[in-house]
C-alpha cells in the first residue's frame, strides 16, 4: 500500500478521521445535534409503528384467520378496525410533525454555519498579516472565500442530514429488532459487512475530490487573471485563445467532477442492489428453515427494506462527506495558517502629528535572501511633505509598506513620535494615517459610500468635504445622481483622473496626520495632475505627506527628497543638494526637462 492511499485511510477513521475533519465546525451545535437526534429516533420509532400497525390493520381488514402474532410489542393490545385506523391517524401525524421539525433543525443549522463560515473565513483572512497577505493569491482567496466555503456549507447539510438518518435508522432497527430479532440481526451484520466493503470506492472519491480542489484553484486563478486582462485581451484580440486556454482548465477539472459524481450514483446503487438481495436471501433463509407467523413476517419485511433505504440514504451521505473532506481540510488549514500570522496587539495609542523616525531599519523578504531595505535611517517631522524617488526595485514599495506597519522591520527600529511603531494600537494608528495607492480599487457602490470606504463613523458632511478637498466635488455633483450615483466595480464612466481624486478623498475623509501616497500622478492628464499638486499643496503644513513618484513634477511641493537605490538610502535632501550632490537626481531631473 502507497504512503498515500495509507494517509488517505487514516483521514478516514480516529481522531484524525473524518469526524475530526468537520467536528471543529459544529462547535457550539451541542444542543442543536442532540435536539436532532432524539427528534430523528421519534420520528424512526413512529414510522416503524406506524408500518406495523399497516401490516396489523391489512391482515385484520382480510379476515382469512392469519396469525397475528410475532408484531412485537403491540401483540396483546386488542384493537378492533376502527381504534386502528384513529391510532393510525395520530401515528401519521405525530411523524409528519417530527419531519417537519427535523427539517426546521437542519435547515436552521445550516443557515447558522452559512452565516458564520463566510463570516469567520473573511475575518481570518482580513486580520492576517500582510506579509501573508501579500504572498497569497488573490483567485486562491475568492476560491478559499467562495467556493470552498460553499462546499462546507452544502458538506455541513449533508452532516447533519447524516445525523437524522443514522437515528432515524437506528430507531427502524430497534423496533426490527422487537418483532423478529433473528431476522434483524441476521440482516444487519450483512449490511455492516457491505457498508465495510464499500469504503474503497470512497476513498478513491477522496482523491478525486482532492484534485478537483486543485484544478478549481487553477480555474479560479487563470480565470480572474483572464477577467482582469479584459482590456488587453480585447485589444490584441486573443478573445478565442484565452477560452480556449479556460475550456482546456475547465475539461481537467471536469474529469474529477465525472469521477466523484459517478462513483456516488455508483455506490448508492451497488448498495441498493445488495440491500434488497441481502434482505431477500435472508428473508428466504428464515421462511425455509424457521417457522415465523405470516404477520410478522410481512411486519419484518416492510421495516427491513425501509431500513436498507435509510441506510442507502446513510451510505450516500458517507460518500458525499468523503468527498467534501479535501475542502474541509484545506479551508481548515488556510484559516489556521491565516490566524497564526497576526501579530499581537499593540496597546499604545497612536501620537497626533507625530514625527517619523527610522533606525538602521533592514527588512527581507525572505530569511536568506538580499535585503529589500538595508540599514536605512532618516527622520520626519509632523507636517514635512517628503517625495521618494529611485529605480525600480531600489526599495520605495518596501518602505512604503513599512510606514503604513503593514509590516514590522526584521533589524532597526520605525519610532512613531518616539514610540516603537508595533507597540501603537490599530484603531488608533489608522485613525492617524491613510493611503492612496497608484491603482485605486471603486467598489460597486455609491460615490458616497466609495469614499466612506466602510467608515460607518464617518458623516455625509465628512465625504462632501474630502471630495471638496481632492477638488472632486464639482464633478461628482455633475453625475446623473450626484454622491448617490453608483460607480460600479471599474469606475463607470470616471476617467482617470477622476478615480484617482476620488481615492484621495477617501483617503483625506479620515482627516488623518499622516498621508501616504504611491504614483499619484502617474497616469493622469495634465489638468488632474494639476488639480492633484493643487490638493497637496494645501495640505503641506498640515499633514505629513510621503510621495512616491518617478515624475519629478509630482515632487514640487516637497520640502525633501529621498533617493534609493539598491535598498539603500542614498540621499536625502531639497532639490538644490540633491541636484548638487545626486547623480541619480541629476539624470531624472535631465530626462524630465525639468529644473528646480
Amino acid at each position: 500500500m502507497s504512503a498515500t492511499k495509507r494517509s488517505e485511510r487514516r483521514a478516514l477513521r480516529g481522531q484524525a478521521g473524518l469526524l475530526a475533519t468537520f467536528r471543529p465546525y459544529f462547535a457550539g451545535e451541542g444542543r442543536a445535534i442532540a435536539l436532532q437526534a432524539v427528534v430523528a429516533f421519534a420520528a424512526g420509532i413512529s414510522e416503524s409503528l406506524l408500518l406495523v400497525l399497516l401490516a396489523r390493520l391489512a391482515f385484520t381488514i382480510s379476515g382469512d384467520g392469519q396469525d397475528l402474532s410475532g408484531l412485537g410489542p403491540i401483540d396483546s393490545i386488542e384493537l378492533g378496525i376502527d381504534a386502528l385506523f384513529v391510532l393510525l391517524v395520530v401515528v401519521t401525524l405525530f411523524r409528519f410533525a417530527m419531519q417537519a421539525l427535523g427539517a426546521h433543525l437542519i435547515a436552521s443549522l445550516s443557515a447558522r454555519q452559512t452565516v458564520a463560515l463566510r463570516a469567520e473565513s473573511f475575518r481570518d483572512y482580513a486580520a492576517a498579516s500582510w506579509h501573508l497577505q501579500a504572498q497569497v493569491d488573490e483567485a486562491n482567496v475568492q476560491d478559499l472565500i467562495i467556493r470552498r466555503v460553499a462546499r462546507m456549507v452544502s458538506a455541513i447539510a449533508v452532516m447533519s442530514a447524516t445525523f437524522t438518518t443514522a437515528f432515524t435508522l437506528v430507531a427502524l432497527l430497534v423496533s426490527a429488532v422487537l418483532i423478529d430479532p433473528l431476522s434483524a440481526l441476521v440482516v444487519v451484520s450483512t449490511g455492516g459487512i457491505l457498508f465495510l466493503a464499500l469504503r474503497p470506492l470512497s476513498l478513491r472519491a477522496k482523491r478525486s475530490s482532492s484534485l478537483q480542489v486543485v484544478a478549481g484553484q487553477k480555474y479560479a486563478t487563470e480565470s480572474l487573471e483572464a477577467i482582469g486582462a479584459s482590456l488587453e485581451i480585447r485589444a490584441f484580440g486573443v478573445n478565442h485563445e484565452v477560452a480556449a486556454h479556460l475550456d482546456e482548465s475547465t475539461r481537467a477539472e471536469a474529469r474529477s467532477i465525472y469521477t466523484t459524481q459517478f462513483l456516488s450514483k455508483f455506490v448508492a446503487a451497488v448498495y441498493q442492489l445488495a440491500a434488497v438481495s441481502i434482505v431477500l436471501v435472508g428473508l428466504y433463509s428464515v421462511y425455509t428453515f424457521l417457522d415465523r407467523p405470516l404477520a410478522s413476517l410481512s411486519a419484518i419485511v416492510i421495516i427491513l427494506v425501509r431500513s436498507m433505504t435509510q441506510a442507502s440514504t446513510l451510505q450516500g451521505s458517507y460518500h458525499a462527506a468523503v468527498e467534501a473532506a479535501p475542502y474541509a481540510e484545506t479551508l481548515t488549514q488556510e484559516r489556521a495558517r491565516f490566524r497564526a500570522s497576526v501579530s499581537p496587539p499593540g496597546s499604545l495609542a497612536a501620537p497626533p502629528r507625530a514625527d517619523l523616525e527610522f533606525r538602521d531599519v533592514t527588512y527581507r523578504y525572505a530569511s536568506n535572501g538580499v535585503a529589500a531595505l538595508d540599514g536605512v535611517s532618516f527622520e520626519v517631522a509632523a507636517g514635512e511633505a517628503i517625495g521618494i524617488i529611485g529605480p525600480s526595485g531600489s526599495g520605495k514599495s518596501t518602505l512604503i509598506q513599512l510606514l503604513l506597519r503593514l509590516r514590522q522591520p526584521e533589524m532597526g527600529q520605525y519610532l512613531i513620535g518616539g514610540l516603537p511603531s508595533n507597540e501603537l494600537d490599530d484603531d488608533s494608528w489608522f485613525r492617524t494615517v491613510a493611503f492612496v495607492p497608484q491603482d485605486c480599487r471603486v467598489l460597486n457602490l455609491t460615490v458616497m459610500e466609495n469614499i466612506r470606504f466602510y467608515r460607518a463613523h464617518l458623516t455625509d458632511d465628512d465625504v462632501v468635504q474630502a471630495a471638496k478637498r481632492a477638488h472632486v466635488h464639482a464633478e461628482i455633483l455633475a453625475m446623473p445622481h450626484g454622491y448617490q450615483t453608483v460607480m460600479g466595480s471599474r469606475g463607470g464612466s470616471l476617467s482617470g483622473g477622476q478615480r484617482q481624486r476620488v481615492a484621495i478623498a477617501r483617503a483625506l475623509a479620515s482627516k488623518p496626520d499622516i498621508l501616504v501616497l504611491d504614483e499619484p500622478t502617474s497616469a493622469l492628464d495634465m489638468r488632474s495632475e494639476a488639480l492633484v499638486h493643487e490638493t497637496l499643496t494645501e495640505l503641506q503644513g498640515n499633514v505629513t505627506l510621503l510621495i512616491i513618484a518617478h515624475r519629478l513634477s509630482t515632487l514640487k511641493t516637497c520640502d525633501r527628497i529621498m533617493v534609493f537605490g539598491e535598498g539603500r538610502l542614498q540621499a536625502f535632501g531639497d532639490r538644490a543638494e540633491l541636484e548638487a550632490e545626486n547623480a541619480f537626481y541629476r539624470n531624472a531631473i535631465e530626462l524630465s526637462k525639468l529644473r528646480s
